[in-house]
């Protein structure tokens, strides 16, 4: 058959018929795919967008203009930025690679074989992890509906060389005072050093950001850390900063090369022009948070409240295992309370509107609905 005879056998083939059946394949195509609706990963607590896009290419441009020259180890301009805010002295200010690498610094500094280091629990489980490495061990402090200065005063022994306190606490939402912390400050022997862990204050609404923080200066031995990972979105860049007045420990949990620099430019960018963004993530995770505990008043589960941006629950006829495993079922994905310390309870973070709505959603299904 020559190429013209091939072409003219199709002259009398009707193509409607086989266009009416791609057109209706493509539409049942396009209504499966709108009704995939994307899981809901609720289980972390870093914020879950991209920060601000000029705060990214203050890190390309620093990469492309300085990448073959080593940062300033002492992160100069970005301490003075947070001197600043913070009302202390530069020096008073550690810039290091994430407030979990300053906390584990800081518990190798003072913690030997034999020393204890003291926690409230449930808490952060890096805690237990960091006293280990430092040959120490952790002593956890169970409490009901939150950590109490003098219940933390009385656990102390004399192998006792640290507290750390997560606050707010992650994964309960508690919170310890400025007015609770001070007097324990003020009856702690001089040996005992208090890690402050604040990576979540900015979603505390319980007093003023940096409450806490002041004390440092009446409490040589409390170290306050923070972290860019969190409100700030930036933990993949890896950065945190420690405030203290203990000159030796500062300088001791130091990095020895310092931060790198695209960190360090994305940092200070971020210092110099995020406030506004920060503000709004705040408000979100503030509104939200008080909505969804209007929305569980009318579920049969247990929630108290929180200062993270996280909700700590329980459902009262099933464990936290269970309720994240039917969760996950409806397409939402928290994060199961046994690894965080309490076997009973999960942990889903506080997002916008539209997550909270399909987290109230799922457990109405789940609850009520018994699915």
């Amino acid at each position: 058959m020559d190429l013209f005879s091939y072409y003219r056998q199709f002259d009398d083939v009707d193509e409607e018929e086989p266009n009416l059946e791609r057109r209706k394949r493509r539409h049942e195509e396009r209504r499966q795919a709108l009704e995939r609706v994307p899981d809901l990963d609720l289980s972390g607590t870093e914020w879950p967008d991209m920060p601000d896009s000029e705060i990214v290419n203050a890190a390309i441009y620093r990469a492309r203009g300085r990448v073959n020259g080593y940062p300033d180890r002492h992160a100069s301009g970005i301490r003075r930025l947070l001197a600043e805010r913070h009302d202390v002295e530069p020096e008073q200010v550690v810039l290091g690679n994430g407030a979990a690498d300053l906390l584990q610094a800081a518990a190798l500094t003072l913690l030997g074989e034999g020393d204890e280091l003291i926690t409230p629990w449930p808490s952060y489980p890096l805690y237990p992890l960091m006293a280990a490495r430092a040959g120490a061990r952790p002593v956890s402090v169970a409490y009901e509906d939150g950590p109490r200065g003098s219940t933390l005063a009385a656990a102390v022994t004399d192998r006792t060389r640290a507290i750390v306190i997560c606050n707010p606490n992650d994964p309960t939402g508690h919170y310890l005072p400025a007015n609770e912390l001070g007097p324990l400050l003020a009856v702690l022997p001089e040996r005992v050093h208090v890690l402050l862990d604040e990576a979540l204050v900015h979603f505390q609404e319980a007093e003023e950001e940096d409450a806490c923080l002041r004390l440092v200066d009446a409490f040589p031995r409390l170290l306050v850390v923070r972290t860019f990972s969190k409100a700030y979105g930036l933990s993949g860049l890896r950065a945190g900063y420690a405030v203290g007045t203990d000159a030796g420990l500062l300088g001791t949990i130091a990095p020895v090369h310092g931060v790198n620099a695209l960190t360090q430019a994305a940092v200070e960018h971020a210092l110099r022009t995020g406030d506004a963004e920060i503000e709004r993530r705040r408000e979100t995770v503030l509104s939200e948070r008080a909505r969804l505990l209007r929305g569980l008043l009318d579920l049969p589960v247990e929630v108290g409240a929180s200062h993270g941006n996280f909700l700590w629950l329980r459902a009262r006829e099933m464990d936290g295992r269970e309720l994240a495993e039917r969760l996950r079922k409806q397409g939402i994905i928290v994060a199961p309370g046994g690894p965080l310390g309490a076997d009973e309870h999960i942990r889903a973070t506080v997002r916008d509107s539209a997550a909270s709505d399909r987290m109230l959603r799922a457990l109405e299904n789940i609850l009520v609905g018994g699915q």
